[in-house]
């Protein structure tokens, strides 16, 4: 895929489940499309007139429920052939193949090459360049309270080659795919439509031992991790470098935010009003470093310490319960339908 692209230098956008697939510090790779994808990535799906799609399923969060209406001729290579029959009958694709992504991408290399076959788009990179600099993610930076989207922002600059991120579901998983730029293959491991709560830990664990020189950071909500928090006793036990970062907004967040539209702002079951120190109760497993802070004042410090920290790490960040994510595209909606709230705006 890399190959391909620094042959073509086409302006890219890629599902939750391709993150690190191609680097995406890249100005013209434009991250996640979808029901929570980046501003810029679901504006660029709307003005594209070719769309190339390699080894996707064409997932809910970004064909069905956000409309994918697009206009554009697509060409689709995939090695399943039931979903390649169920979108030739979806989408008409003008061009279909059946078969490994790789070995196909790189016949169409060496025949590109073979031929000196250039594309002339320079206009339409320039287009994505300015829609990813135009279109900032952005969060309350006013707020009083630690907002989950400024802790993963501060999170991102400290992302090199050598960190691998495991994430729960819920909010926290979005804005960890909107704010982590990943820029190597397999460094984002995630559960997809399947919205496994408490996939974070234990998932660390099985990355580690498989990738035992890289740092291992599993991202967490509150809601998500209590499904798991006994494997704090297996990484303590056995002395796992694991880094768990615990954004704690005593609620499930993502289902609170969806009965704030549907039920007009009536919550049942989402919140916690009785508060829990879970960086005690990782302390009290063993945990070598353990923090939990309320003040924006000393967030990046601490983050800093963490990351630095040898062993078992575990910091637990108290966030804005009132957070709401965006973007977000309403279910049923198109993409032209966005809503990207009061913090994202065009510079």
């Amino acid at each position: 895929m890399r190959q391909f692209n620094e042959y073509f230098n086409i302006p890219s956008v890629n599902t939750l489940m391709a993150k690190g697939v191609v680097d995406e510090r890249n100005p013209i790779n434009l991250g996640m499309l979808g029901m929570f994808g980046t501003p810029y990535a679901n504006m660029i799906i709307q003005e594209n007139d070719f769309f190339f799609a390699i080894g996707v399923r064409w997932d809910d969060r970004i064909a069905e429920k956000v409309g994918f209406g697009i206009e554009a001729d697509i060409a689709y290579i995939d090695i399943n052939p039931e979903k390649m029959h169920q979108i030739k009958i979806e989408r008409f694709p003008k061009f279909t193949l059946i078969g490994d992504g790789a070995t196909a991408l790189m016949d169409l290399l060496d025949y590109a090459k073979k031929h000196n076959i250039k594309l002339e788009i320079a206009q339409w990179r320039q287009r994505a360049r300015e829609l990813k600099k135009s279109w900032p993610l952005d969060y309350n930076r006013t707020s009083d309270r630690i907002q989950s989207a400024e802790v993963l922002d501060i999170l991102s600059a400290c992302i090199d080659e050598n960190v691998k991120i495991t994430t729960g579901v819920g909010n926290h998983q979005m804005l960890a795919a909107q704010y982590l730029s990943m820029q190597v293959p397999n460094s984002f491991m995630t559960s997809g439509s399947f919205g496994t709560m408490g996939f974070a830990i234990p998932t660390a664990i099985g990355v580690h031992y498989a990738n035992p020189d890289h740092k291992i950071i599993a991202i967490d909500g509150d809601g998500s991790f209590r499904m798991n928090m006994g494997e704090l006793h297996t990484i303590a036990s056995l002395g796992l470098p694991i880094k768990i970062l615990l954004l704690n907004n005593r609620s499930d967040g993502m289902v609170l935010n969806l009965q704030d539209i549907a039920y007009a702002g009536i919550r049942t079951g989402t919140e916690r009003q009785k508060d829990v120190n879970f960086a005690a109760i990782a302390q009290s497993f063993g945990f070598n470093y353990t923090a939990r802070i309320t003040e924006r004042e000393v967030l990046e410090e601490t983050i800093n310490t963490f990351l630095e920290a040898m062993g078992p790490c575990f910091l637990e960040i108290l966030t804005d319960r009132e957070e709401v994510l965006y973007p977000k595209v309403p279910a049923g909606s198109a993409y032209k339908d966005m809503i990207l709230g009061p913090y994202i705006k065009q510079v």
